[in-house]
């Protein structure tokens, strides 16, 4: 690669050419008001030495809403649809707004961290604030990797910090007393006896297939899920390996499942679940019950997707092994099905503390105060 120097007014300036990695096409990059010939030639063969090792920035504006475009380009073949839907309404509904029109180049730490506090102030929950973070993390790191810059400034901003809340789960005896609830409440009451007895999530359980059931094995066969894709609810494949198992069922939910076939309005002939008008059912109508039921029966509020804890909580407590639970949930790994259980553990140390002392002491160990 070669560059040339040559004098404008009172100073000079270099100047080489290279290739755009935005548009492929071929470009000038230049800089002037060198005083001397000498100097502008060292600043010559340093920008074409840091060009061909990478570590040239050019001088020429790339505004962030080009670099969304190549991000957008690359993650389209690389994630789901669903989450790129995911994706796409943070950045529209953050990110752009703020960021659009700016040089890439000229984002700094600070602006970051005046990001976030804007949308402190805005009053958006320090987990949300986070998962913004990421994604714009994320962007960022294509312009790292385009060469537009050297670093990440979204990686030297502090995240605000998430408060861990601890997860609920429901003790047996709630469990039994939402499912007898439930059933006079809504047509859909079988999609909650799947997700206790199964693990299933509730997008598994909505995109349910007749096809997916084996009564003569009593397995059901998790490889379809509902998902929000551009603001419609579609059916499509499960999102990972694990994810598509086969979960062994019982008698009773072989009853409700062939008479839920039978009698409901609410399936047909394809969809376990559906509406009147064989619409696929939003997960929305299965998360409000919920919140009702529990409120009226004086059992804590939990989230459908805490149907999978409680599940795992059940499971464990009674000694199933943590790998089988993890198989049945659809984990990669059985770590992830501990960390479920992570919010119960401590109560569970204080029972076995107190089992080991009733087994070596025979019950007989008592404290006397006052020695």
């Amino acid at each position: 690669m070669r560059g040339s120097v040559r004098k404008r007014g009172n100073y000079y300036q270099y100047r080489f050419h290279t290739r755009d990695p935005l548009t492929n096409e071929r470009k000038e990059i230049s800089k002037g008001g060198f005083e001397r010939k000498k100097d502008a030639e060292k600043a010559l063969a340093q920008a074409i030495s840091e060009f061909e090792n990478g570590s040239f920035i050019s001088h020429k504006t790339v505004l962030f809403k080009d670099l969304i475009k190549m991000w957008y380009e690359e993650k389209e073949e690389t994630v789901r649809a669903s989450t790129l839907y995911s994706y796409k309404r943070a950045i529209e509904a953050r990110i752009r707004p703020k960021f659009d029109n700016a040089d890439v180049k000229k984002i700094k730490p600070m602006h970051i961290h005046n990001f976030y506090q804007d949308l402190k102030k805005q009053g958006l929950s320090s987990k949300y604030i986070s998962y913004v973070g990421v994604i714009l993390g994320n962007i960022m790191n294509k312009a790292v990797e385009m060469e537009f810059i050297h670093s990440n400034p979204v990686n030297k901003a502090k995240k605000p910090k998430i408060q861990k809340k601890k997860q609920l789960s429901w003790t047996k005896e709630e469990t039994l007393l939402f499912l007898d609830k439930i059933r006079f409440r809504t047509k859909y009451h079988l999609a909650y006896y799947i997700a206790f007895y199964t693990g299933m999530r509730v997008g598994e359980i909505l995109g349910l297939h007749w096809d997916d059931i084996d009564y003569e094995a009593k397995m059901i066969h998790v490889q379809h899920t509902l998902t929000l894709q551009e603001g419609t609810y579609v059916i499509g494949p499960v999102k990972t390996e694990s994810s598509d198992r086969w979960i062994p069922i019982g008698d009773f939910l072989i009853k409700m499942l062939k008479d839920h076939k039978e009698n409901s309005p609410y399936t047909n002939e394809t969809f376990v679940f559906c509406t009147r008008n064989n619409t696929l059912v939003g997960p929305y109508t299965l998360r409000r019950n919920i919140k009702t039921v529990s409120r009226e029966l004086g059992i804590p509020e939990i989230r459908f997707h805490d149907i999978r804890r409680t599940h795992t909580t059940i499971l464990i407590d009674e000694g199933v092994s943590p790998k089988v639970v993890s198989q049945r949930l659809g984990h990669s790994d059985v770590s992830i099905t501990l960390n479920v259980y992570t919010d119960v553990f401590d109560e569970r140390q204080a029972e076995a503390s107190k089992k080991i002392d009733d087994i070596l002491t025979g019950g007989h160990f008592v404290v006397n105060d006052e020695e």
